[in-house]
């Protein structure tokens, strides 16, 4: 009885050890693309930087292009419509 148990014992113990190590594994890749991600999104930043350093007036033009377009909209609408009353 006694070998049974000690043998159910051990292949448990052999699964949990395996389940640890792909566990460790996969923590490490994980690890490993974080980092890979975090020096990509570095890379960008400091290109983005650059890119406002030296064109500031075109990043302002991106970064607000949806307010600039309404209110460009929004001008057109007011002259369509002051023009019609006009006439």
């Amino acid at each position: 009885m006694t070998d049974k148990q000690d043998q159910w014992f051990a292949e448990l113990e052999k699964e949990n050890n395996e389940r640890l190590a792909e566990i460790e594994a996969a923590m490490q890749e994980e690890d490993r693309l974080h980092v890979i991600k975090s020096a990509k999104i570095k890379v960008k930043a400091d290109k983005a930087a650059a890119f406002n350093a030296k064109y500031p007036r075109l990043s302002f033009l991106k970064r607000y292009n949806v307010i600039i377009m309404m209110l460009l909209s929004l001008c057109v609408t007011a002259g369509f419509n002051a023009a019609m009353f006009l006439d």
